[in-house]
């Protein structure tokens, strides 16, 4: 099949096309695996004027949101959903997101999705920062909870089919006058009938003076994959607690309980380790080892890995995070004094893969079990009961 591209969205040529349908037969393929692209326009409450893109390569479907990003909403896995439940009933509008509300808490109003980038001027909490003004002179700024670009919609948005692979690729610009300008072009991309989704991302400084990036990709899972005695498979070099909450289960940091009520988030700080070539996979698995969801990216992109536990109560949010980055998500200006803040040259670029694997299998799971077990034997890991200087502030 030779690739056709449809121009769905293109600012700088005042295209918009609102709704979009795609299927084998309108390429001229009468058999094979069926498949589809729906492009729609959310309707109703918050989730007013979302633009949802929904992708099923005939075994995994799910959602890219040009209107939040380019994050990837809720999905579904040979009728396993992907995801999890938040109390948001989304996915938000940008519109209705307000970040600097509660003390610069606002984002997580509209937190609600599976994969949602958090940068890319900055990315941890709520914190005060020290920059230069428009006119050289040193100025206090409030940098908002995991910044700004999960909630700025994106001004271009194509689709594209190769042979057996579908792409979405969408252009979103992080912005302002005197303000740092990254650019992030990003395609996501699905082989017809597989289990993995792959997330291509290229930032680039638009500014003329070198500019400052954070970047975390903050992956969300619940139920069917998160439960009692489900655990955290990775290869690492060190684990440490962030904070004397999370020291408390530091023995049993790669394990997790059921949903309990009143539960306080954990966070873990990890070192991963990578094969030869820096390529590495952190897995979620339920406690039977019989289904599973694996993350996998590149430790020369991104050398930091959190681990956010929050095993509350279903209706408070029951979830777990796989956060691989290009830092920790502590506050900016003690990131920058480790020096884990990444630097870019006037015009330069960033680029970072990631991609998500469905396992619904024991064999599967166990496959990709025995492939970081491989990756471990480079190095002793290292499990620390308390905070590590150097990691946590």
């Amino acid at each position: 099949m030779r690739k056709k591209t449809f121009v769905l969205t293109d600012l700088s040529q005042r295209v918009h096309v609102p709704d979009f349908f795609l299927c084998p037969e309108d390429l001229g393929k009468k058999s094979g695996v069926p498949w589809s692209v729906i492009k729609t326009t959310l309707h109703g409450g918050p989730s007013e004027g979302v633009e949802a893109v929904v992708i099923d390569n005939g075994a995994l479907s799910f959602m890219v949101l040009p209107s939040r990003g380019m994050g990837v909403w809720k999905g579904e896995y040979r009728g396993m959903p992907l995801g999890w439940d938040s109390p948001v009933t989304g996915p938000i509008h940008p519109a209705f997101v307000d970040s600097a509300a509660r003390s610069g808490l606002g984002w997580l109003t509209g937190f609600d999705e599976m994969i949602v980038r958090c940068g890319l001027e900055s990315n941890g909490p709520p914190v005060t920062d020290r920059v230069l003004d428009n006119q050289g002179n040193p100025v206090d700024v409030q940098l908002t909870l995991h910044g700004r670009i999960a909630n700025i919609p994106a001004w271009y948005l194509s689709i594209a089919v190769d042979n057996d692979v579908i792409t979405v690729k969408g252009i979103t610009d992080e912005t302002g006058l005197f303000h740092p300008r990254f650019r992030l072009e990003t395609t996501v991309e699905t082989k017809i009938n597989s289990n993995a989704v792959t997330m291509r991302d290229t930032i680039v400084n638009l500014k003329s003076i070198p500019s400052e990036l954070q970047l975390l990709y903050h992956c969300n899972f619940g139920e069917p994959f998160l439960g009692k005695n489900s655990h955290l498979v990775m290869p690492f070099r060190q684990f440490a607690p962030r904070d004397s909450v999370a020291a408390r289960d530091s023995d049993t940091f790669d394990i997790y309980k059921g949903p309990t009520t009143g539960y306080v988030e954990q966070c873990y700080y990890c070192t991963p380790l990578g094969d030869t070539t820096g390529r590495t996979c952190a897995l979620l698995r339920n406690g039977a080892a019989t289904k599973g969801v694996a993350v996998r990216f590149n430790t020369r992109q991104l050398p930091c890995f959190t681990l956010w536990k929050n095993t509350a109560a279903v209706s408070d949010g029951y979830v777990t995070g796989l956060e691989p980055a290009t830092n920790y998500p502590n506050p900016k200006p003690f990131e920058r004094s480790q020096g884990r803040v990444v630097n870019m040259p006037a015009g330069s670029s960033y680029k970072v893969s990631l991609t998500l694997e469905v396992y619904d299998t024991a064999a599967g799971v166990s496959g990709v079990e025995k492939e970081i077990a491989r990756i471990q034997k480079r190095a002793k890991p290292v499990v620390h009961q308390q905070p590590v200087a150097g990691l946590s502030f």
